[in-house]
């Protein structure tokens, strides 16, 4: 009985203890517990509502926007920021369908700055001239920034109208059925490491003056890879134009005063063509493997091609047509049926051009007046010059080694000047052959004698 009633003692002091001194403890780690939790819930829910910023849209509709990009923003998800250059209205991560009825996303008439980046539109439908319809469509618009895009099956990829100082950067425009991308009636606008192929046209710029294309790729389409038309003072640099098989990598058409320079333009019609187009400055590019020229000039003057290679086309190199007063200054025109020809072309300047290895001449003039053909290189062709119905052209200071004919001019030909032009067939000639011969008289000698002393020798061993 007596340790009975010691142990409900115990027990009650026990009791006692526990909610004087373990309560509170075990109340403030219960409470302190919940606030983790909490915590965690609240911090999942921030990232949550911060990743879905910039998640993925599927849109059920076409994204329109007409100076509200305010309204915009306020409506929907896949629109943020304000504005300003430091931060920029954003459209991101949102997939659109056209529907085979107007552009996916059109922009009009907006001033601010803003972007459409990691996004994909496609299936906007045909429209008619002047009213095309592109994957990304923009009208009126500047200070937009297009960003790492897809545009496919629509009619134009992405299509600017009246647009300037936009940034069309690192897109893909492939299988559209006219254009990959179109700048019409806009300037100022810089168009950069862009791939546009499988279309009829790659990158297109109409009545559109000061653009920049840099580093865009346009192969396999079915025109021309890039084509300028009453365009210009743009600047075509570093793009590649391969495999456009029915037209030109690149095309200048009306258009005068661009630069075309350090392109690559491979495998197709023609390389480069310039046709009544004026005062361009075609240099260091590489036009090889096309199927008829190299670099192409129809009606155009005043233009300067220098530094460029134009080698195994399979007509010429280079061709002037109808044009004059140009200069052609440092190019290598090898391994083609011809190096440079000139149809009725007057006064052109060609000099310091090597033109080797071409399979019937070097330079070939066709009723073509008034030239200035100096200081070039032409070797180890059929002809190294070759005139037809050309007057009064002056050809001076010319290297023409191992050509079948160093220079010919027919019998229509008057009051042509040639002066000191070297030319030199590599054939022996009757003291060539002496020595050739002499030469070989004393190698055979030297090696009787070795045999002579060397039978001498074993004989005398034998005996």
């Amino acid at each position: 009985m007596l340790f009975s009633n010691t142990r409900i003692k115990i027990v009650f002091l026990w009791m006692i203890f526990f909610y004087l001194f373990l309560f509170p403890v075990i109340s403030q780690a219960s409470y302190e517990f919940d606030n983790i939790t909490n915590k965690k819930r609240v911090d999942k829910s921030y990232i949550e509502k911060n990743l879905k910023s910039s998640g993925y849209w599927n849109l059920d509709f076409k994204i329109h926007i007409d100076n509200n990009w305010s309204e915009t923003k306020t409506t929907y998800d896949w629109c943020s920021g304000s504005g300003t250059w430091s931060d920029p209205y954003v459209i991101e991560n949102v997939t659109v369908n056209g529907g085979n009825s107007g552009p996916p996303i059109l922009i009009e008439n907006s001033d601010v700055y803003f972007r459409i980046k990691n996004s994909t539109v496609y299936n906007s439908g045909s429209g008619f001239f002047p009213i095309y319809e592109g994957g990304i469509k923009m009208v009126n618009v500047t200070k937009g920034t297009i960003i790492n895009n897809a545009a496919f099956d629509n009619q134009i990829g992405i299509l600017l109208y009246n647009s300037e100082n936009n940034t069309i950067l690192g897109n893909t425009a492939n299988n559209n059925t006219n254009l990959g991308i179109l700048l019409e009636k806009s300037n100022n606008n810089f168009l950069s490491e862009n791939i546009v192929t499988h279309s009829k046209g790659g990158l297109n710029v109409y009545f559109s003056n000061n653009n920049t294309l840099s580093g865009n790729i346009a192969n396999d389409n079915t025109y021309s890879g890039i084509i300028l038309e009453e365009s210009n003072n743009n600047l075509i640099w570093g793009n590649t134009a391969n495999y456009n098989s029915d037209s030109t990598g690149i095309s200048l058409s009306s258009s005068n005063e661009n630069i075309v320079l350090l392109n690559t333009i491979e495998n197709n019609s023609y390389g480069i063509s310039i046709y009544l187009s004026n005062k361009n400055n075609i240099s260091e590019n590489i036009a090889i493997n096309n199927k008829v020229g190299g670099i192409n000039l129809y009606s155009s003057d005043n233009n300067t091609l220098s530094g460029n290679t134009a080698k195994n086309n399979t007509y010429s190199g280079i061709i002037l047509e109808e044009s004059n007063n140009n200069f052609l200054l440092e190019n290598n025109a090898t391994h083609n049926r011809v190096g440079m020809d000139l149809y009725s072309s007057d006064n052109n300047t060609i000099s310091g051009n090597v033109m080797n290895y071409n399979n019937k001449s070097g330079i070939d003039l066709y009723s073509s007046n008034n030239n200035t053909i100096s200081g070039n290189i032409a070797n180890n062709n059929y002809y190294g010059i070759n005139l037809t119905a050309s007057n009064y052209n002056d050809i001076t200071g010319n290297t023409l080694f191992d050509n079948n004919i160093c220079y010919s001019e027919d019998e229509t030909c008057i009051g042509n000047t040639f002066k000191n032009n070297i030319c030199i067939k590599d054939e022996p000639s009757e003291d060539n052959w002496i020595i050739s011969g002499l030469i070989g008289i004393i190698i055979v000698s030297i090696i009787l004698i070795g045999l002579s002393v060397l039978y001498r020798k074993f004989k005398r061993k034998v005996k």
